[in-house]
């Protein structure tokens, strides 16, 4: 017995041995799990706030009007920041936008686009941000000559700038579209612009921006004694401005005052472009001028529109991928509403299947209560024959067992002391019927001989309680208590006892 306990309490120790380094197992895989994810997690919150150091910088630079230069730290910040651009959105915006901005300035445009783009489509709502967004898209646009498309990058900024309700930058923006406007020759557009923007209160940096505006637009639209009347306005006199009006005094045919102001470019400014249109100005327009100056002036425009030249297929790759983004968001826009009428026409499909089938299931549902109907008026009909038929028979049975019980009271060989077997013998001659009903109810197995005997003298109905105790060599007493079990055999009372043998016989009673 104590082997019995100790062999017991053996196996209860494994078992609980066994569930210990389970348990240890499970544990030891969820801290590993916890422990994946805190690393995880970490790393994952040091690389975000490293990339965001390096947005503060770039904010900072962007302020003091700077490029922050670092394109390896701008290039991590923007893979870093990916992930988490539902989360942290204007972050990841402004990495985006940081390192398109810096490969904008050097000339990869194509690359620096496509970071406008996904600092465009991110969610955030810094409009001031946004506004700066399509203002680089916009300088791309101009760069490559498409002004239609500029302006409309301009018009999102301005939209941008006063939503953010940064007056000075949305002036800026409208100048911006002014700009373009006079790039596609629209003058009247210019002036309903420059207008509004000089009666506003600004600084006088922007003020002198859109008096510049003005005086190009008025210049390439060939009114130039307009055109200078504006540039003169300014109130500094910067080397676009004085190539503005190098170039309304040549196209007027002032050679000396074209001289001046192109001799005043080359000396304040070391702009390709500026540079080489006034030495091309003083080449041709100074009588002076030997001709190594011309060949210098032209040979220094050349390279200028070799630059150009060069850049050009980026810009265009540039522009292209700008409009490809813009039809992709139109049918970006028009995908879900073709979804929406497919699914509308689907419903309805599908409501006019089911309306079908349900009406379908209603005929079936008519035609089969119909059977049904006509199935139970035939069953109807058939019981009530049914009825008709074991009414007959019970009665045809009534009468013959009538008539044999006279014939059996008139016979010859009645008495009153016959015994059972002499009366079995009597019976089988007059009529079987009645043994027939006994070895009906023997068959069932719930009476004994005796009752059986007594159920037949029963249902003849031709013997008083005397003389059934006399056939079957019982008491009186014994012949009710007798009639009493085999009633409460079949189901009913002692009184009710041949109404029930004779269902039995008709075949009325189950």
């Amino acid at each position: 017995m104590f082997r019995i306990v100790q062999y017991c309490s053996g196996l209860n120790y494994q078992s609980s041995i066994t569930n210990t380094v389970k348990d240890i197992k499970q544990t030891r895989f969820i801290l590993l799990i916890i422990g994946a994810v805190a690393v995880f997690g970490l790393s994952a919150c040091s690389s975000v706030h490293e990339a965001r150091i390096t947005i503060a910088q770039a904010d900072s630079l962007l302020v003091a009007g700077e490029v922050y230069e670092d394109s390896t730290s701008l290039a991590r910040a923007v893979n870093t920041l990916t992930p988490w651009r539902r989360v942290a959105p204007t972050d990841y915006a402004k990495a985006c936008f940081y390192y398109g901005r810096l490969l904008r300035t050097r000339t990869f445009y194509a690359d620096a686009m496509r970071q406008l783009i996904a600092a465009r489509h991110s969610r955030t709502s810094d409009g001031e941000l946004l506004g700066r967004v399509y203002s680089n898209i916009a300088y791309i646009c101009r760069l490559e000559g498409n002004y239609p498309l500029a302006h409309d990058m301009y018009v999102c900024s301005s939209q941008c700038f006063a939503q953010a309700a940064d007056t000075l930058r949305y002036l800026i923006a409208q100048t911006n579209i002014a700009y373009a406007l006079a790039e596609l020759g629209d003058t009247s557009g210019v002036r309903a612009l420059i207008e509004p923007i000089r009666a506003a209160d600004m600084p006088a940096g922007v003020e002198d921006m859109c008096l510049e505006t003005y005086a190009e637009a008025y210049m390439r639209a060939g009114d130039y004694v307009q055109a200078m009347r504006y540039a003169s306005s300014v109130s500094e006199l910067s080397p676009s401005v004085r190539m503005i009006m190098a170039q309304c005094w040549s196209e007027t045919g002032q050679v000396d005052s074209a001289s001046y102001h192109a001799r005043l470019v080359v000396e304040q400014t070391n702009h390709p472009f500026l540079l080489a249109n006034a030495l091309f100005i003083l080449a041709h327009q100074d009588t002076t001028a030997c001709l190594t100056d011309v060949r210098n002036a032209s040979a220094q425009r050349s390279i200028v529109l070799e630059h150009i030249a060069d850049n050009q297929g980026d810009l265009s790759h540039a522009v292209e991928i700008l409009q490809q983004d813009m039809n992709g968001k139109t049918q970006r826009w028009r995908m879900p509403v073709i979804g929406i009428v497919c699914l509308i026409i689907a419903l309805i499909v599908w409501w006019c299947i089911i309306r079908r089938h349900h009406k379908r299931a209603i005929e079936q549902i008519a035609h089969e209560r119909q059977q049904a109907d006509e199935f139970i008026s035939a069953r109807e009909e058939q019981s009530a024959q049914l009825q008709e038929q074991l009414s007959a028979q019970r009665l045809h049975i009534e009468q013959e067992v009538a008539r044999n019980l006279d014939a059996l009271r008139q016979s010859a060989g009645w008495r009153q002391s016959v015994g059972w077997n002499d009366y079995e013998q009597f019976c089988n001659v007059v009529n079987r019927q009645f043994f027939f009903l006994a070895d009906k109810l023997k068959a069932t197995g719930q009476l004994s001989e005796k009752e059986l005997r007594l159920c037949v003298l029963v249902l003849m109905d031709c013997f008083d309680s005397r003389q059934q105790a006399a056939l079957l060599h019982y008491g009186e007493s014994g012949v009710r208590n007798l009639k009493q079990h085999a009633a409460n055999k079949l189901g009913t009372t002692s009184r009710l006892l041949r109404e029930q043998l004779m269902k039995l016989m008709t075949g009325e009673a189950v």
